[in-house]
């Protein structure tokens, strides 16, 4: 039995350095299937698409903007009630921590009931949490909003991404002689690259950010009190996306499943029997087991390696304006210096998610933790290039980072787990919000058992985080369907059911599964996707 393990974990490790760097054959397949310029897709969108993915969009945009209020307002929150930046980093804290709870709540009402109105409410309620929190007149009060903030938080990545890329499908009318290439053979169909709507959505995180961050330096002063014009002004962004979403119609692919699930237990009720195209609930769940025990491994996998990421994020982010405070900056050049890092990491998640295409996911994710290591030290400890380093390090963290929807993706598209793939990768990202929620915490408190040397602290810990990450991608999972076209071993296992993922017909599948990514719903959402799957 040993000996079958080693063989086992020796053929994995040998599979897993082999496949990191894309050979020549394998980068011109991707150039193939994946246009270079990938802007023209947008031409393809209607009006409602459109509208459709900059509402999810700006819904994720006023969550994050939202979130860093209490960020960028340490110091002025911990003299405003009297308590320990220690303590205010626990608001931070318990936001991340109840983030699954919100995700399950409105990803039911979600899913079981309306896109549309589950949209307005999430951003009415926000915009009450925000309008309330400066009213707080203690410190318990002020922490019980930012725990109800939390599930608002844990709701709108779910649904504003469900939002932006649920009707994101495009039919391309072309004409077969198109098709054909010069020697007369029936070329590779161009598929749509999903890459750059899911990093742009992304993007959405850091923009927030940096939203915050100019709201701050324009109204939250160096006066103790001013932090509450912070929360006013992400409040008063909401009323903006309630009117539009209220103005357009539900989702047609809601509206159409909602109809394709209503016809399949029609026809369950008329048979007595569970047709093709509907799952009953005792069959789901034997099946979800069923899938766990025999894809254990990359489900764990899943969750090391987002717990990974959640931690870069984190632990360079929630914490980044306490370290510029320690080291004596102005208001104003921890204002730019934060501006700058943003704009990085918007950088760094377009062009991560763009060449990932070419030059695979986990390679790209390696490149953008190199750069990360590179910039560590002048990101923590030198004065001088502050804002260079800030830069480079937020590009590099959202360089990996903007993949992490699409790998997810391709890691559950081993044999029955499509079907639960809403379950899994909604889990596997939560588990590593869950894990890194601390971060900012044991962050303060090691830096304040150590003078308050946030530049140390800070550092190490991501040079730690980094290396971790570093090690699961370098012997980790690929999924990828060029990677899987020379891999005989899979084709044998997998190629009767994978062999799906390069028809022309996936283009739409793949779009539609997209609203899995980041998000952990009920069964009823699961029940609506593996309808729409088998049919």
């Amino acid at each position: 039995m040993t000996n079958t393990i080693f063989s086992s974990v020796k053929k994995h490790i040998h599979k897993s350095l082999s496949t990191i760097v894309p050979t020549k054959s394998q980068f011109k397949k991707r150039v193939e299937r994946y246009p270079l310029n990938p802007f023209p897709a947008f031409k393809k969108l209607n009006h409602l698409q459109l509208q459709f993915f900059f509402l999810g969009f700006y819904l994720w945009v006023l969550d994050s903007a939202s979130f860093f209020c209490v960020s960028l307002t340490t110091k002025s929150l911990s003299e405003y009630y009297g308590e320990s930046i220690v303590d205010v980093n626990q608001g931070i804290m318990y936001s991340l921590f109840l983030r699954v709870v919100g995700t399950i709540i409105f990803g039911t009402i979600n899913d079981a009931f309306s896109r549309k109105y589950t949209y307005i409410l999430i951003c009415t309620l926000l915009c009450a949490i925000q309008v309330s929190t400066p009213f707080c007149k203690n410190w318990n009060t002020f922490l019980m909003t930012r725990c109800l903030f939390g599930m608002i938080l844990g709701s709108s990545f779910n649904v504003g991404f469900v939002t932006a890329n649920e009707n994101l499908i495009i039919h391309d009318e072309e004409d077969e002689n198109d098709n054909v290439n010069e020697n007369g053979n029936k070329k590779e169909k161009t598929r749509l690259n999903t890459s750059l709507f899911q990093s742009l959505f992304q993007n959405a995180y850091p923009l927030g950010y940096l939203i915050a961050q100019g709201a701050a330096t324009r109204w939250a002063s160096n006066k103790v009190s001013e932090w509450k014009n912070l929360f006013y002004f992400t409040a008063a962004l909401c009323p903006v996306a309630m009117v539009w979403r209220l103005l357009l119609p539900e989702s047609p692919k809601f509206v159409e499943n909602k109809k394709l699930k209503a016809e399949n237990k029609h026809r369950d009720l008329e048979t007595g029997s569970i047709v093709d195209g509907a799952i009953g609930t005792d069959s789901f769940f034997i099946g979800l087991f069923k899938t766990i025990g025999k894809y254990w491994d990359k489900l764990f996998y899943q969750c090391c390696i987002m717990i990974a990421f959640c931690y870069t994020s984190h632990g360079s982010q929630d914490l980044f304006v306490t370290l510029l405070t320690s080291l004596g900056y102005s208001k104003e050049r921890r204002s730019n210096i934060n501006i700058i890092a943003n704009v990085g990491a918007i950088a760094g998640g377009t062009i991560g998610g763009y060449v990932s295409n070419y030059l695979s996911i986990r390679f790209t994710i390696l490149v953008g933790i190199i750069i990360g290591c590179g910039v560590i030290y002048p990101w923590g400890y030198v004065d001088t290039y502050k804002d260079l380093s800030s830069f480079w390090l937020q590009f590099a963290v959202q360089f990996g980072f903007a993949n992490t929807p699409r790998y997810l993706h391709s890691l559950n598209s081993y044999g029955d787990m499509p079907q639960y793939a809403t379950i899994f990768i909604g889990t596997a990202y939560q588990v590593g919000t869950l894990a890194s929620a601390p971060a900012s915490t044991i962050q303060s408190k090691i830096a304040a058992k150590n003078n308050d040397n946030y530049s140390g602290t800070m550092s190490i810990f991501l040079a730690i985080i980094f290396v971790i990450l570093f090690i699961i991608t370098l012997f980790g999972i690929d999924n990828d369907p060029i990677l899987n076209e020379d891999d005989a071993e899979y084709q044998a296992q997998f190629g009767a059911k994978q062999s799906t993922l390069d028809s022309d017909s996936l283009v739409e599948k793949k779009l539609y599964d997209v609203e899995a990514v980041e998000s952990i719903s009920s069964n009823s959402m699961s029940l609506s996707k593996s309808n729409n799957l088998t049919t």
